[in-house]
């Protein structure tokens, strides 16, 4: 048995999902393959945290994908509501980086002074003011009222069901076994269940994915980074903004709860969440607001983030093979980068570009070269 589609995603997670419902919402056939349930993986195991100014990145593009994403946000959250009927949890506090004695506040001072957008300074009264259950002591605060939180399950799953609405086919619990080429052009997926026919394939799955491409001779190599969080519940909430320090964040959930991390393993794939890492990371959560001894434990769990060998992203198609795409090793900011990443996917799927991105650094098959050399194994 088979079936003819324009598009198989293979992934369900927080990216396959927003892809799938940008290409359905563009009138594409689209079918959106997981092997196991929606946000199964690293989407569903992240803080969901869009933190575009906070975060770290590896390349200037990055940085402004990131901008450019987080922005479309509270618009889409709404769209997706109206036709899914999922709240994904929008939280709209901002988020705050204090400092604990001096030298940390000028560091932080100059670090957003150097910024020159992103934030403002929040003097130690301020800071106080604002968030009381904030240990004393502190010497002020950044604050990013442009940073916002969502509940990762459900905006992937506001963007499946959506997609849905829009036409998409979910197929869940359904593996992806294979990707059918000839003459160096996509014919289509081999699943579990079903042969699916398609133009067009991408490859929108965690850190697995490269396991589809080696019989086609392809590499996309990704490494698992192992990450847990801690969920406590309080009697009152304790936090309305995310308090995002550099040792820890906190990111305050409804119903009084806390979402407190994150580890960071590199190449750990195991699925347990150690009860050294539990500690810790009430440890050091407490340092910032104390009254979090006193919460209740509620449950603890682990993520894989994909990361790439430089730390970028997979956008765009492959050279080798007509039709096959990839959307892949977000590595830490999947949710963040999804809506972006629908867009500037589903422009080059049309063989259209997006205006101020320049695609060339994402390139799926960037370390093709070094795979032919011996060099990637």
């Amino acid at each position: 048995m088979s079936r003819q589609r324009e598009v198989v995603i293979i992934g369900g997670g927080v990216i396959g999902s927003s892809l799938g419902y940008q290409l359905a919402k563009q009138g594409k056939k689209v079918t959106i393959v997981e092997q196991s349930d929606l946000a199964s993986g690293a989407s569903g195991a992240a803080a969901g945290m869009l933190a575009a100014d906070c975060e770290q990145f590896e390349h200037p593009e990055l940085q402004t994908m990131a901008k450019m994403s987080r922005d479309l946000f509270p618009a889409l959250i709404h769209e997706l509501r109206k036709i899914s009927g999922i709240d994904a949890g929008l939280n709209q506090q901002g988020f705050l980086t204090p400092a604990r004695d001096k030298q940390e506040a000028e560091n932080l001072q100059a670090e957003l002074l150097a910024a020159g957008t992103g934030g403002e300074w929040w003097t130690p009264e301020k800071l106080s003011q604002a968030e009381p259950a904030l240990t004393e002591g502190l010497t002020g605060a950044i604050y990013r009222s442009d940073e916002i939180q969502v509940i990762p399950s459900k905006l992937t799953e506001a963007f499946a069901y959506s997609a849905q609405a829009e036409g998409a086919v979910l197929l869940r619990q359904t593996e992806a076994t294979s990707i059918q080429v000839q003459d160096k052009r996509v014919q289509g997926v081999q699943t579990s269940g079903v042969f699916l026919r398609c133009d067009q394939v991408v490859l929108a799955g965690g850190w697995r994915t490269e396991q589809l491409l080696q019989p086609l001779g392809l590499t996309l190599p990704l490494e698992p980074v192992k990450g847990e969080i801690v969920e406590v519940r309080t009697r009152v909430p304790l936090l309305q903004a995310t308090l995002y320090a550099k040792s820890i964040y906190i990111v305050p959930k409804p119903g009084n709860r806390l979402w407190i991390g994150a580890t960071s393993i590199p190449g750990d794939s195991s699925e347990g969440v150690s009860a050294d890492s539990i500690v810790r990371l009430l440890s050091e959560a407490a340092k910032w607001i104390p009254e979090i001894r006193n919460a209740q434990f509620e449950r603890a769990w682990a993520g894989h983030r994909p990361k790439s060998p430089d730390g970028l992203p997979y956008l765009g198609g492959f050279q080798e093979i007509q039709g096959l795409f990839a959307a892949a090793g977000h590595y830490r900011n999947g949710i963040l980068l999804s809506a972006m990443t629908a867009r500037l996917l589903a422009s080059e799927m049309e063989g259209t570009t997006t205006p101020g991105i320049n695609l060339v650094p994402f390139r799926p098959d960037r370390f093709q070269h070094q795979l032919e050399g011996g060099l990637i194994r």
